[in-house]
């Protein structure tokens, strides 16, 4: 049987935190959050429109925090509700010339702490970095199972 250290383990979670929070900058003032970003993000690099449940799925939030943020981008004239045609309560996602040119900006802002870390370790180290955390993003989320 694992042996629990709970205090060892508290540091470890506390080091997994501080790296989250070293790497997400301030909101830029009167802008997008960094939740917000990664909304407008996933719809610019999914290859077809997203809808809602996609995006509680691919974000690990829930359906009230994915709504809350679909209606702040919405109300910013950063993306579009497209309705089926088929079902009027069913949408999908389309971002707007104006959350296009948000999300250039946004980028610039919050992606510096990640442009620092590739260069201080290196592209190789960086790359294994990346590596193992989605392979633990992959675990914790139940595609692997943990063991």
């Amino acid at each position: 049987m694992e042996e629990f250290n709970w205090m060892e383990m508290m540091e470890k979670m506390q080091e997994i935190r501080l790296f989250s929070s070293l790497h997400i900058r301030g909101k830029r003032h009167g802008a997008t959050s960094p939740q917000e970003v990664d909304i407008l993000s996933r719809m610019m690099l999914s290859e077809e429109p997203l809808t809602p449940l996609g995006l509680t799925a691919i974000t690990g939030l829930s359906k009230s925090a994915v709504s809350r943020l679909i209606e702040s981008l919405e109300q910013k004239q950063f993306l579009v509700k497209e309705y089926s045609k088929e079902d009027k309560r069913s949408y999908t996602l389309h971002i707007t010339g104006k959350g296009d040119q948000e999300l250039q900006q946004a980028y610039q802002h919050y992606l510096q702490p990640i442009y620092k870390l590739r260069r201080t370790l290196g592209e190789e180290r960086f790359q294994s970095l990346l590596a193992q955390i989605k392979e633990a993003n992959q675990m914790l989320q139940n595609k692997e199972g943990i063991k």
